[in-house]
């Protein structure tokens, strides 16, 4: 099992389709936002993608979203509060880029690194 779920964590194209997957729900759900084709050629859109806390909610709250949460090892438990854990700055507002990045760090088991950054 631990084998199995390492490979998961070590899989680029796994982690590249769940984020497009998260991307284009992010872009979906906001009113300001669209990207069409490839994700590629919509890089700059997608550094202005931003969504506050309750957008961020519901989100989560979309099964897509929940699936590919998942498949990312994102611990369900933490699901309903990725809005606080994704928001490092406080603002209330999430941008693409710190829900990549936030994801990212919340893969897999806790590690000892994980908890001296907490404190």
């Amino acid at each position: 099992e631990h084998a199995k779920k390492n490979a998961r964590l070590q899989d680029k194209t796994l982690w590249y389709t769940r984020i497009t997957t998260l991307i284009r729900a992010m872009a979906e759900m906001s009113e300001r936002h669209s990207i069409h084709g490839k994700l590629s050629e919509s890089v700059d859109e997608i550094y202005e993608v931003a969504m506050d806390s309750k957008m961020i909610d519901d989100l989560v709250g979309l099964d897509h979203v929940k699936e590919a949460l998942n498949d990312l090892d994102i611990n369900p438990d933490d699901h309903r509060y990725l809005s606080e854990l994704l928001d490092p700055d406080h603002s209330g507002t999430i941008s693409a880029v710190e829900f990549i990045d936030g994801l990212r760090r919340l893969r897999g088991d806790p590690r000892r690194s994980d908890i001296v950054n907490i404190n």
